[in-house]
């Protein structure tokens, strides 16, 4: 197995020095927009870490934006890719001409904590549920939930929009809300104060939360610079995958976390990290059809129309993998 990561490794160098040898020198900073830098978006700290962007020869910047801002940016040009996926997906579905070129985490890291009372999900019907803000992804992933344990998540559940994660704990409690859907490390702060963790979602059903997000102009005029930053991000999937010490070790200096805390929420999130940045395409389908209803948009739309894995399959076939 060490060997074959070797192999791999080589590959990844030879494939980047060679491109690195055909750019012209002075490159252009690329902008590429995260929430925040923590484990929900450790591909572009350890790409920038590593330096997988300068051995493809580009000048990357990191930025941590809010989540609307930094879709608005990525239409306007003002930032060059934007791994927020359900940002982009939902800009998308509202017309603007963005497509997401890979999928980086290809299963949710969310956990739902609930008071002592609750054993099971079903136990919070007609009770109220933390999530961020309606519309979001929190918002489609407990809708998702509530559905998946048969509760209409229309009727049986009210919802409440408590902002971050640390807010909606502070609802659990003061009794605003029997529940709430949080991201690690906010399960840990929940138990503290004891409340229990019920599930975690992604041993419910596949919903891939941060990808690739850029322009179709960009997509369609500088596909060698996207296909380095996408090479770039599968090799930072791939070292978050195999190397658990170097990328909590990336986590913690990231994110100026406590190494302890870094090393919790690698724990309790790498597994959900993409090997190839592909999903299934019945997976896409789910991602569309719970966005298209958030949004209230009437007509269908095709999993091409939002992705748009092109580049992603180049490169895998480039390292002589199947892209399947």
């Amino acid at each position: 197995m060490k060997f074959c990561r070797s192999i791999l490794h080589a590959v990844f160098v030879v494939i980047a020095t060679l491109s690195l040898a055909l750019d012209s020198a002075g490159a252009k900073t690329i902008y590429i927009a995260v929430s925040n830098p923590d484990m929900s978006f450790l591909s572009g700290g350890v790409a920038k870490y590593q330096d997988y962007f300068k051995d493809e020869g580009l000048d990357v910047e990191v930025l941590q934006m809010n989540a609307n801002v930094s879709v608005a940016a990525l239409a306007a040009g003002n930032v060059d890719y934007n791994l927020i996926l359900q940002s982009v997906v939902t800009a998308n579905l509202r017309g603007l001409p963005l497509k997401i070129a890979g999928i980086l985490i290809e299963r949710p890291n969310h956990v739902v904590v609930v008071h002592p009372s609750i054993q099971k999900f079903a136990d919070l019907k007609n009770k109220k549920i933390a999530i961020s803000s309606f519309g979001s992804l929190v918002d489609i992933l407990a809708r998702l939930t509530a559905a998946h344990f048969q509760l209409d998540p229309r009727k049986d559940v009210d919802y409440i929009a408590a902002g971050s994660s640390s807010a909606r704990v502070a609802q659990l409690q003061t009794g605003v809300v029997q529940a709430a859907f949080v991201t690690p490390p906010g399960n840990l702060r929940a138990e503290a104060h004891g409340f229990k963790t019920l599930l975690r979602v992604r041993d419910l059903f596949p919903f891939p939360v941060n990808g690739i997000g850029v322009t179709e102009q960009k997509l369609k005029t500088n596909r060698d610079e996207v296909k380095k930053i996408v090479r770039a991000l599968l090799r930072a999937n791939r070292y978050i995958v195999n190397n658990p010490k170097g990328a909590i070790k990336i986590l913690s200096d990231w994110g100026r976390t406590k190494p302890e805390v870094a090393e919790d929420a690698y724990n309790d999130n790498a597994k959900n990290y993409s090997r190839n940045l592909l999903v299934s395409r019945a997976t896409l389908e789910t991602v569309i059809e719970s966005t298209r209803l958030n949004v209230e948009l009437k007509r269908n739309v095709s999993v091409d129309e939002i992705f748009d894995f092109s580049l992603v399959r180049e490169i895998l076939k480039d390292l002589g993998e199947s892209p399947s």
